[in-house]
């Protein structure tokens, strides 16, 4: 009994605690030379020393400027940020940075928003640096694939998957996922807390595991909008809380105001699909049907959310977890969770039964 007991607590007291194994793991999928490289730069040009071109391109061939960079827009990109950070860091330009730094860029003011984010991290480049230096990204990593297990069916994590690597880059306030890594912008980390970039980095590791589970996909309009619906929808319920618009705030007003029109006003949107699902039946075309595809703002994101978090509010976190490939079964839920809400004097739009019908018809 004794022995029970002792293995009994030791499993209680470290069962959730990571082993090295697991945090070493994740070493090789983080780097921050490119933020470092932009750092070393700005210190040469405070220091009035030249940069050459080969420095540039030093530090534009790092892993995570590489990825950045491998777009038709690499050329114009390149030159944005030599621009913000020789303007950043430039040791005679303080009344134009502060000048930069009053700006309030809206977000597709692309080229001012690199320059006052630069700005703002070349104020203070000591602490960027102390701060990378001091963050256990790979430990991050590690915690971030803990929690999105959370979010997914057992029959998800079982198999190898194959999770996105982090690179640490100066750029907009930003994060986004290209060619199968996140590049987080340096500045944007450090305004972060540990467990808001942990959220952040499981966001996207629950599209990771979704993919390798989403083996077949139909070209369907409808199926894909609703798929997306579901594939942001879910994430977004690990990081982004009561205010999802709030993130977009580092973008400008428009730009947090515009997500909030389609959050509050997901209900038209799925109206609008059950609308458009019955011109579509009497006259379909071939290939992406453009009316669908025009309903597809911010990849899916406010009506996702709205969805999924009505999923979750009216009990069905469950189902919905165990759906977490299935958009059909998505909408199914939703019109559950909808129809258990106008129960209680809830005015939640249920989408057709033919809608639902179709998803599972084209699946």
């Amino acid at each position: 009994m004794k022995l029970y007991h002792l293995v009994l607590i030791n499993l209680l007291l470290f069962s959730n605690l990571p082993c090295h194994g697991q945090v070493d793991s994740f070493v090789k999928k983080y780097s921050s030379d490119s933020a470092f490289g932009i750092l070393d730069i700005g210190e040469d040009i405070r220091s009035r020393k030249d940069v050459d071109e080969e420095t540039w391109e030093r530090v534009f061939d790092t892993e995570g400027y590489r990825k950045y960079l491998a777009t038709r827009r690499r050329d114009v990109l390149r030159s944005m940020l030599k621009a913000a950070t020789e303007l950043a860091f430039s040791p005679d330009k303080d009344a134009e940075v502060d000048s930069v730094l009053l700006l309030t860029p809206d977000a597709s003011d692309y080229q001012t928003l690199m320059t006052q984010n630069m700005c703002k991290l070349a104020r203070r480049h000591d602490e960027a640096r102390r701060f990378m230096e001091e963050t256990d990204f790979p430990e991050l990593l590690s915690k971030a694939d803990r929690l999105v297990k959370k979010y997914l069916p057992k029959r998800a994590v079982l198999g190898e998957v194959s999770l996105n690597d982090l690179y640490l880059i100066c750029t907009i306030p930003d994060a986004s996922v290209r060619d199968h890594s996140v590049l987080l912008d340096l500045n944007l980390a450090m305004d972060m807390t540990e467990e808001e970039i942990v959220r952040l980095l499981a966001h996207e590791f629950f599209h990771n595991y979704r993919e390798t589970a989403l083996t077949d996909e139909p070209g369907n309009s409808f199926w894909k909008i609703f798929n997306c619906f579901e594939n942001e929808g879910i994430a977004d319920l690990i990081d982004k809380g009561e205010h999802p618009e709030a993130m977009y705030t580092r973008y400008g007003a428009s730009f947090e105001s515009l997500y909030l029109h389609e959050y509050q006003n997901s209900s038209k949107t799925l109206q609008k699909l059950d609308s458009l699902l019955s011109v579509y039946q009497v006259n379909p075309v071939k290939g992406e049907y453009a009316p669908v595809a025009d309903l597809l703002v911010f990849n899916g994101h406010p009506t996702g959310y709205y969805m999924a978090r009505l999923i979750c509010e009216e009990g069905l976190q469950k189902e919905l977890i165990e759906a977490f490939d299935n958009p059909a079964t998505f909408a199914e839920l939703y019109n559950e969770a909808a129809f258990r809400r106008n129960k209680r004097g809830g005015q939640e739009y249920l989408l057709s039964k033919e809608m639902v019908r179709y998803l599972h018809q084209v699946e």
